[in-house]
């Protein structure tokens, strides 16, 4: 899917969702926590993102890659540095973070009966 990404509608929504991703975690002292919270908060920020951009379209693993590199160098632009290095180690740790984002297929349990013929 092709999309300008210096359209002014495509740049509200994505000032939209760092808005929403940013009113609800706070990113500051990023730099400062220990590995295992970083985590935490890639997971969180991973999880709004796609809620966000999942009430305009629907995005593959490979569109969701895009959308988070546009969406931090918007940020970075903007110097908004601390959710700019939140982005950039979502996308280095992509495949866990998204892992986790992902809901596991429930399997269907078939209910065993007994037989017996009634005669």
């Amino acid at each position: 899917m092709k999309v300008n990404v210096n359209h002014p509608s495509f740049i509200s929504f994505l000032e939209n969702v760092t808005e929403n991703i940013l009113s609800t975690i706070s990113v500051n002292n990023y730099f400062s926590l220990p590995q295992e919270n970083k985590m935490g908060v890639l997971y969180m920020v991973f999880k709004l993102m796609k809620t966000s951009v999942k009430s305009r379209a629907k995005l593959t693993d490979l569109e969701l890659v895009s959308f988070v590199t546009v969406l931090w160098k918007k940020n970075e632009e903007a110097e908004n540095y601390e959710f700019a290095a939140i982005l950039k180690d979502i996308l280095d740790n992509f495949d866990t973070v998204n892992e986790f984002t992902k809901t596991p297929k429930r399997t269907t349990r078939t209910i065993k009966t007994d037989k017996t013929n009634n005669e």
